[in-house]
Parts: structure tokens; sequence; C-alpha cells
């Protein structure tokens, strides 16, 4: 008698997995929508992340806040997307404010010497607040 394995499920398509890129949305103030991530952000979920920032720059008429505190991994993958997000932000006049503190969003975005075309914020009140955000590094 031989054992036949179940099939394995791609990581981060099934929302109940350990480490599943999950994706909160909130509404602090008018024009103001904040993305807020956790889990891991790699090739199998940026379509995902990617579909949903620019569903949150076009909902945006202020500020758009990425909250990426809360993963666990973010791949060049998930870096793409953030840039393509400035440019869209850019283009469409939407203040892009990244809530980072967390070493591996920060060091992966160093590695890769994009880190200085974000706009940096500690918390939301600061993102949103009357003075804007201030970059960080």
């Amino acid at each position: 008698m031989s054992f036949i394995p179940a099939p394995r499920t791609e990581r981060g398509t099934d929302d109940h997995a350990p480490g599943a890129l999950r994706l909160r949305t909130t509404s602090p103030a008018p024009g103001v929508v904040v993305l807020e991530t956790a889990g891991i952000l790699d090739m199998n979920s940026a379509t995902t992340f990617a579909d949903a920032v620019r569903a949150h720059l076009s909902a945006a008429t202020g500020t758009a806040v990425l909250d990426l505190s809360g993963l666990s991994f973010l791949s060049t993958h998930g870096a793409v997307v953030l840039l393509e997000a400035a440019h869209r932000a850019l283009i469409r006049g939407v203040h892009l404010v990244l809530l980072s503190q967390n070493r591996v969003v920060d060091r992966l975005l160093e590695m890769l010497d994009v880190a200085d075309r974000f706009t940096y914020a500690t918390t939301v009140e600061e993102a949103v607040g009357p003075a804007g955000a201030t970059v960080l590094r």
C-alpha cells in the first residue's frame, strides 16, 4: 500500500492559510483611504494586492495610506506594485504615504535603492495630519 499526499495549494490563495495576504480598508477622514496589509506579499499575492491598491487610489481624493507594518514577507513583485502605486498616485494627484517601520519592507526597498521614492509616516494620524507626512529616511 502506498501513501499519496493531498495536493498542495498555492501560497496566498487561501485566505485562511497561515501567512496568507490579508487586506483591510478604512477611511479615517474624508478623501483618505488606508489599506492595511498583513501576511505574505509575494508573487502569488501581488496581483491581488495590485488590484486593491489601484481601487484604493481611485477612491482616495486626498491621501492614500498603505500600512505595510503587518507584512511578514515582501518580494520584489510586491515592491514593483509599490512603485506602480507611487506612479499612479502622482498621475492622479493623490498623496501616497507608506506606513512601514517593518524591517522586512524597509530593507528590501533600501536594497533595491527605491526607498527614497516614497513618503513615510509612523502613524495614520501623522500621514493625514495638517502637517502631512514626512520622509523619515
